[in-house]
Order: structure tokens, then sequence, then C-alpha cells
């Protein structure tokens, strides 16, 4: 297929340039100001809008295999299109657990059949992931992305040990979820993130901790940074505390919202580049788990459909962060650090693209979801940056 598209402002070399893209077999093949005389098979007119890096999300659960009715790779993925990702990176917590090759050959045959945009797997740490006994780290680290144990954490510090050497001999990274089930309060996330610090200094493996949601986990991780140490931080996080916190399912997630405090300095750790990525945890659960009080909740919830329009509209037009910033966060420092094909925008490059437009106002409409799951604290909020089209390949 031949797809031409005109007038847009294209994300290139950090800023925007008024260029038209010719794309031939899923590859872009030209780059001009003006292509009027290429034979294509489809056009898109982008005036007005603008196309960026597809976006690139490496902490999501698709929950396939085992919990089809929170959701699937096929309606996971089609969320992820919704939102302008082209690549999303899926956690091994299904039922059974992705910890041997058979099961990730079988989940890879799915993601094959059923994907609309990129779907990337983790394997666990340890065998369903009980915190016992390590996968076969040498073996799976060839065809995985990273080991994680999401979800449940390793709570033993030898067996945290004995991981992250292999990894380290292997060169993949360790994904945390860092959460000491011995501890309470912020401490139950810091003491965690600060065992693992210490752990991946030690085997000089790479680490990346998921969902900081703590001002003590960001000061130890800004003593600690390094090319081997990284961390997200989920839309979430960023926007919501404590005083936000209704009797209902949409409030509750693990790790929990924070205080004011934790709030900002989560923000100011966006802003001063000591956080690496923003990932979702796009975490579905079915109407009845997520429609009940606060307790009776399960923890999760989605955000694959808003994570853009959400940071664009807090963010950037803010002028917290710059739109080169965001970019960073949610596609080039991802690719970067779990060493994804770029989706950069230029010559030679498959064609992975979102096109939005930033100066669409629109209201979150949960019932409107691709996702199975419709739970967001965000609807009914009012954000810009409506996306047009997302182009996979």
């Amino acid at each position: 297929m031949k797809l031409l598209i005109q007038n847009g402002r294209v994300w290139q070399t950090n800023k925007f340039r008024k260029l038209d893209i010719f794309i031939n077999h899923g590859e872009i093949i030209k780059l001009a100001k003006q292509l009027d005389h290429e034979v294509h098979d489809q056009s898109i007119d982008a005036n007005g809008l603008v196309i960026i890096p597809g976006l690139i999300d490496v902490h999501v659960h698709l929950r396939e295999p085992g919990y089809e009715y929170k959701e699937t790779i096929k309606t996971g993925s089609a969320a992820a299109r919704a939102g302008g990702y082209t690549t999303i990176c899926c956690m091994p917590n299904t039922n059974p657990v992705i910890d041997n090759l058979t099961k990730l050959n079988q989940l890879q045959k799915k993601i094959v059949h059923d994907a609309c945009v990129h779907v990337v797997p983790y394997v666990a740490i340890t065998k369903k992931q009980k915190g016992k006994t390590l996968v076969n780290i040498p073996l799976l680290s060839q065809h995985c992305l990273a080991f994680s144990d999401d979800g449940a954490g390793v709570q033993s510090t030898s067996l945290m040990e004995q991981a992250m050497r292999m990894c380290a001999k292997v060169r993949k990274p360790i994904v945390t979820h860092c959460e000491d089930i011995t501890q309470t309060g912020n401490a139950r996330e810091y003491q965690e993130v600060a065992r693992n610090l210490k752990l991946a200094q030690k085997t000089k493996c790479q680490l990346h901790i998921c969902h900081v949601s703590t001002k003590e986990s960001v000061d130890l991780i800004k003593q600690h940074k390094s090319k081997l140490i990284t961390c997200e931080v989920t839309p979430h996080h960023l926007l919501l505390n404590q005083t936000d916190v209704q009797n209902h399912g949409a409030y509750k997630m693990n790790p929990p919202l924070a205080s004011y405090q934790d709030q900002k300095a989560l923000c100011r750790a966006l802003m001063d580049n000591t956080i690496d990525m923003i990932a979702t945890d796009h975490a579905p659960h079915s109407y009845q788990e997520k429609n009940t009080t606060y307790a009776q909740s399960l923890n999760g919830i989605v955000g694959l459909e808003t994570a853009f329009s959400l940071i664009y509209t807090k963010f950037v037009k803010t002028h917290k962060i710059s739109f080169k910033r965001l970019i960073e966060l949610m596609s080039i420092n991802p690719a970067k650090v779990f060493h994804l094909p770029s989706h950069e925008i230029k010559i030679g490059q498959k064609a992975n693209l979102a096109i939005f437009d930033l100066k669409q106002t629109w209201i979150i409409n949960a019932n409107k979801f691709k996702s199975k799951s419709h739970t967001t604290p965000f609807d009914g909020i009012s954000v810009l940056g409506k996306l047009k089209y997302t182009i996979v390949n």
C-alpha cells in the first residue's frame, strides 16, 4: 500500500516542520515540503494536524491468557491504537503466568494474530510469580523484552540479587514493582526501591523502576541515577493525590495515590529529567470488579486512550514541560531504554506515526473506550489534543 500524507506539521529533529510524507510498503520513502506527483493508494490531508512518532508504553496489562473477560490482546491493542500508541509492552501476570518458552511462544502467536499495534511481551522473574524459583533467564532472554514480577515484586533479597546477576550477563533489564510487604505507607515502596538500587549497583544490572509514586523514591533515584537506572511514572500519579480519592473503584490502584507533597515531587522529577518516561500501567478489570466501593475494588485503572491528551493538556499547555520533553517521555526514551525500534520520523524508517489535532478540545468519555474496561478517574474531563490517525508500519 502506498500512502501519501500531505500538509501536516511533522515532528522531526526536535521541532515541527511543514512536510509531506510518502509511505510505501510500511516504510517512509520520501519527506519533502511538497509531494504532489507520487502515485498512491490512499491519502491523508493533515492540514492543521501534527504528525509525531508513535507513542510507546512499556507497562501495559493485556490480561490474556486467562482473564479475557477483563481485556484481550485484540481489545487492549485497539485501545492503544485509539490513544496514538504504536508499541506497547505487556506484563506477564496472566493465567498462566508467562514464565517459560512454551507459554511465551503461545502468547507471541496470539499477538501476531490479534494485535493491531506492536506488542512486546515481558517474562516473569520467578516461576508463577511466586518469588521462590527463578525462570530460565539465559534461555528466555533471547525471546523477551525484559523480566518483571510486576504486581508482586520479589521479596527475597538473595533471589533478586541472583536474578540481577543473571540479567546483567545476558544484558536484559530487570523491571521492578517495588513493594516491601512488611512495610506500610510510603516506606512500602521506597524501602524496596532502596534495596533494588543497591542490588543493581552491586550486580551492574540494568534496573527499571515501575510507577514511582513517592517523594522518597524520587530522592533515592536521583542519588543513584545512571545509564543503568531508569524509572517511569503514570499519568494518574502525576495528576492526582490522596485528596482526590472518592469512595469508588476508579480511584484504587497500586501503588495508591499518595500525598500532595508526593505528587509535587513527581512533577518536579518529570521536569528535571529524573523520570525517564511516562507509562500508563493500563490495568483493566470488569465492570463488576471496579464499579464498587474503594475497599471492595480491585487495583488498577485504564490509561492508554487518555494519556497523551492528559499530559499535553496539563503539562505542555501549562508550560511545565516542552513538547520536545513530551515526545521524549512517551516515545523516544522508552525506545532507547528498552532497545526497541525507534519510531522517529525519517526516510528509511518504518512508518509508526500518530496524527493529532492539538487544538481540538474533547471530553473524555469512558463509555466510548475501545478497551473492555471503562474505569478511569478522568471520565468527563475536558482535554486538548484529539487523535485523528494512528499508523502502524
